[in-house]
């Protein structure tokens, strides 16, 4: 079977020690700006390990995709487990889908996080394990919350474009 996601490729996200550095960095380097901030406090498991997550994160567009940038703060999912294991960068790549079952491959859930859901209760939000087969993990994210999601972004970069 074939490693393919149906859905809509769109994020590219990268784990930071520090957002303001990291913000500061990808502006010096790539020219990335303006980033929209955000800090998320939730309920989530990675693996084995359930308990509250909470990030530092900042998203701005990159080309055609977005870039999410995180630096964990509380929890112990993948994002802090890939800063100790790994250092900062590129730790995952996210699609917006419309199904959440998906698992090409046979590759496994990871991560759910549950600060966000779908109607039917099910995580809006998680990260199937295919570091061994593509070297980052894939975010799936439901498409509705995706949408909302840019349309934030990008309604914030064009108040600051009009600044």
């Amino acid at each position: 079977m074939a490693m393919e996601f149906r859905g809509d490729f769109y994020q590219i996200g990268v784990v930071v020690r520090d957002i303001d550095a990291g913000m500061a960095r990808y502006r010096n380097l790539l020219g990335l700006d303006p980033f929209w901030r955000l800090d998320t406090d939730y309920e989530g498991r990675y693996r084995d390990w359930r308990g509250r997550f909470a990030n530092r994160n900042a998203f701005t567009r990159w080309g055609d995709v977005y870039l999410e940038m995180i630096e964990p703060v509380i929890g112990q999912g993948n994002a802090r487990e890939w800063l100790e294991t790994r250092g900062e960068g590129i730790f995952h790549l996210g699609y917006a889908v419309d199904d959440l079952s998906q698992r090409p491959d046979g590759v496994e859930c990871v991560f759910e996080s549950w600060g966000a859901r779908m109607p039917n209760g099910d995580p809006a939000v998680i990260h199937l394990d295919t570091v061994e087969q593509l070297g980052y993990f894939v975010e799936l994210s439901d498409r509705a919350l995706v949408d909302r999601l840019n349309a934030t972004i990008d309604q914030f970069i064009a108040q600051e474009a009009s600044i």
